[in-house]
């Protein structure tokens, strides 16, 4: 990789990302679009995420994606939003346009994309949302505009549920939308679901860690978890032994990705190409 002084630089601000995929991705689409670009991984603590944003502005960044914890707090410090994340008052994306700084959900695409490219029919459906943050508000949204009819939402914080729910008093398809207390007797409704979506970074190596009923999967339904290369948790596991189609978060990641790389350069993501890099550098 050739850095100069022409070379614009994006990236990545959360805490814990040194596992994050993300610049694999992004530097491989660059290479190969052949562009004097770099995305660089910025740990940023989350008392420090005011002084973060400005220094993206005195360095001249091109953008930023945004990760945990940092998706609704940065809302505070951003010039303007733009499209869903006007709606949702989360961001993932950042983009320095004319000066300003632009907050931008590419989640909701994303995940739209993903569920088209799987197959995973959500018109007509009842979910299961477990999670609250700022990746839910995007699923959530998608899977309205997606056509879902019902959606459950259970989360350790009750008011970050209802809050969540409150975001589709907008006009969508969705006739019910209501609240779950996180326990089992929360999670009896998994029976009467046809896509649960695992939103925490919980359910990694234990299966108590989500307290779901997960006898209520079976072969017609679908256990999707958010975390990338998560096809060896306990939650992916157990709906898979039941016989339920799984899927991790490899497809939100790359689509919500290419949609970043649009944003941030004005050209078509090289799909493919982030593809095999992001498989890639699973197994290196």
């Amino acid at each position: 990789m050739h850095i100069d002084g022409e070379t614009q630089i994006v990236g990545i601000i959360g805490c814990a990302i040194e596992y994050t995929l993300s610049p694999a991705i992004q530097n491989a689409a660059f290479r190969s679009s052949g562009m004097n670009w770099v995305y660089i991984p910025f740990q940023v603590a989350a008392d420090e995420l005011e002084g973060a944003v400005a220094g993206s502005r005195a360095l001249g960044l091109r953008g930023f994606n945004v990760t945990i914890p940092h998706k609704i707090e940065i809302v505070r410090y951003l010039d303007e939003l733009r499209g869903v994340a006007g709606i949702l008052r989360t961001v993932n994306t950042v983009a320095c346009e004319e000066g300003k700084l632009m907050g931008y959900n590419t989640d909701v695409e994303g995940f739209r994309r993903f569920l088209q490219e799987a197959g995973v029919r959500a018109e007509g459906s009842s979910v299961l949302l477990v999670g609250a943050g700022g990746a839910a508000r995007a699923v959530v949204l998608a899977l309205a505009e997606e056509g879902a009819s019902r959606i459950f939402i259970m989360n350790r914080t009750p008011d970050k549920a209802v809050e969540l729910a409150g975001l589709l008093k907008r006009p969508t398809s969705v006739s019910e939308i209501s609240v779950r207390t996180f326990d089992l007797e929360g999670s009896r409704v998994l029976g009467e679901c046809d896509i649960v979506v695992n939103c925490t970074p919980l359910a990694g190596s234990d299966a108590d860690q989500l307290p779901l009923d997960y006898g209520g999967f079976s072969a017609e339904k679908w256990a999707i978890d958010l975390k990338y290369a998560a096809g060896d948790t306990a939650f992916l596991r157990e709906a898979s032994v039941r016989g339920a189609q799984t899927a991790d978060g490899e497809g939100m990641l790359l689509h919500q990705a290419a949609a970043s790389f649009r944003l941030w350069t004005g050209r078509p993501a090289p799909l493919q190409e982030m593809r095999q890099a992001y498989r890639d550098a699973l197994v290196s």
